[in-house]
């Protein structure tokens, strides 16, 4: 069972960058960091019916003088590449993206594994920065890098939770 203290991390990184609103479709590793975020009032939580929906969510709270972050799986980056490449890239959104990998490590839907393979070549294309999380004691430093980048680059950043942190999902 992996530790849950990486969770806190994420969490007060999003503090400390003043995100207080969590756009996200539900995913396994992605509930862990949820799971706090709802205990504390610090943040609004927006549940999305696709993840392209986050994109002009976070988009239109920073044009508003807030900040967001979007929180999917892997395989929503692929229903998101359109609102990315137009509309967040080129108008400059810093725009946090977490995303819970799956089709790696310990996958047991063969589904889940081309989007798992294709999501570092789609982000390199689109020329998102992104930083794997692997072990607990990176998050705080990779976590704080990204969300600075992000801002000042003025552009999406990812980071992506693999389950060697978060832990595999179960076949049910």
């Amino acid at each position: 069972m992996p530790s849950t203290l990486w969770t806190h991390c994420i969490i007060e990184q999003l503090k400390n960058y003043h995100i207080r609103f969590l756009s996200y479709v539900p995913d396994s590793i992605i509930e862990q960091i949820l799971k706090l975020a709802r205990q504390d009032p610090f943040f609004d939580i927006l549940p999305l019916a696709r993840e392209e929906e986050g994109v002009g969510v976070v988009t239109g709270q920073y044009v508003g003088g807030e900040r967001g972050a979007l929180l999917l799986p892997t395989s929503g980056v692929g229903n998101a590449i359109n609102a990315l490449a137009s509309l967040a890239i080129p108008y400059q959104i810093p725009l946090p993206m977490f995303i819970g990998c799956r089709g790696e490590l310990g996958e047991f839907n063969p589904s889940q594994v081309p989007m798992g393979q294709a999501l570092r070549p789609i982000l390199d294309a689109l020329r998102i920065p992104h930083f794997e999380l692997t072990h607990p004691e990176e998050v705080n430093v990779i976590v704080d890098g990204a969300l600075k980048l992000a801002f000042a680059l003025e552009s999406p950043v990812a980071v992506l939770m693999s389950t060697q942190l978060a832990g595999w999902k179960d076949e049910k």
